[in-house]
């Protein structure tokens, strides 16, 4: 099978792009081995592209066909079905074939799901419902949401809407407010504007907001945690900004006892163990699912062929942006990227074992994908 590799580097112009020629993974009892048909590239992976060193595992969650069962009544009756997948212990989405387990990694799909559509069904879709829950078991009834214009901030506006959970939206440009009040948010303040701390401020009193999430760090941080009211919290779930959290005054600490949290999905999920996250993965894909077609949890995709992929990415990060563009990587177009490297390479090299021995320069225009930690 063939299998995409990225070899980092700091310099998002000199990653590097391998792809290289594996064995079939056999999948072990309670596991399924799942012919990938689709993954989305989040921000996150774009993120851990920029580290030292290769990413093992590249690809959070797409989707796929079961072809094959370890044993074990979960995984058999898997087999044949469509299935999103994630938490992918060996191996990544980015890849023709991988194992999960039957338990924990495979989530069966609706049939009316087309089933490439629901390749990002898991990384937004459980954040969103995942924040939502963390707010009502602190006791909230609303919260603040910065970069609300992302993917997941309009699966907030609508999962929001659906569930009775007040919802502030904070965005930077009047276009993306206007996106967001079509999809009926009520409440958006634009960070561009002069005095929207004191709006943000004002919606938070009259609604009695405790809750910020923030997906941004930097400086968003400490100005969230200034707009909390006393005992107020702010929980970090994303770096958009590539800065570390800053601009927090002590007082807010100290003397007003706010409190600032990180919150990531797998914590949220595995928290309390035992029949706490079987509960929680349970009302979450409902949830969930329930949405993947034409509802709240549905995603807008820009399908990208391999060979384009980090020239997309970085045409959108330079530009643009992301907001409604979440790039879906199709592995029906692998062997065509196969064929262009195969054809770049120089002739007496271009066999199957210099392809397995060369990686393509992704500078030079041939492209490949994280954020914020969650949203894109």
């Amino acid at each position: 099978m063939k299998k995409l590799v990225v070899q980092t580097n700091k310099d998002a112009d000199k990653v590097k792009l391998v792809v290289e020629e594996c064995p079939v993974p056999e999948p072990k009892s309670g596991e399924v081995l799942v012919k990938v048909v689709a993954a989305p590239m989040n921000p996150s992976d774009y993120m851990e592209w920029r580290k030292e060193g290769e990413v093992a595992n590249l690809g959070k969650e797409g989707c796929g066909i079961v072809v094959k069962s370890g044993g074990g009544m979960m995984a058999n009756r898997l087999v044949g079905k469509k299935v999103g997948i994630a938490g992918m212990k060996v191996g990544g989405s980015y890849q023709q074939y991988v194992c999960v387990s039957a338990m924990e990694g495979a989530y069966e799909i609706p049939d009316e799901v087309e089933l490439a559509d629901a390749c990002s069904f898991f990384v937004n879709p459980f954040t969103a419902a995942g924040i939502i829950d963390t707010v009502r078991e602190d006791g909230g009834t609303g919260f603040v949401h910065t970069a609300a214009a992302s993917q997941l901030g309009q699966m907030l506006v609508k999962l929001c809407k659906l569930e009775g959970v007040t919802l502030i939206n904070v965005v930077r440009r009047e276009e993306q407010a206007e996106q967001l009040k079509k999809l009926g948010a009520e409440h958006v303040v634009v960070s561009g504007n002069e005095g929207w701390q004191e709006k943000v401020k004002a919606l938070v009193k009259e609604h009695g907001i405790m809750h910020a999430f923030d997906a941004i760090a930097g400086s968003s941080t400490g100005e969230m945690l200034g707009l909390m009211p006393k005992s107020g919290y702010v929980y970090v779930y994303g770096g958009l900004s590539e800065q570390p959290v800053g601009n927090v005054a002590p007082m807010d600490l100290i003397y007003l006892k706010k409190q600032l949290r990180g919150w990531f999905l797998p914590s949220w999920l595995l928290a309390g163990g035992g029949i706490s996250v079987l509960r929680r993965v349970r009302n979450a894909s409902a949830l969930v699912m329930g949405g993947l077609k034409d509802g709240w949890s549905c995603s807008q995709f820009v399908d990208v062929k391999p060979a384009e992929a980090y020239a997309k990415f970085l045409e959108l990060r330079n530009g643009a942006g992301f907001t409604n563009k979440k790039l879906r990587l199709r592995f029906d177009q692998m062997e065509e990227l196969l064929a262009l490297v195969v054809l770049m390479l120089p002739r007496e090299r271009s066999s199957a074992g210099a392809l397995r021995s060369w990686g393509w320069h992704l500078g030079a225009g041939l492209g490949w994908h994280l954020g914020a930690a969650a949203a894109t």
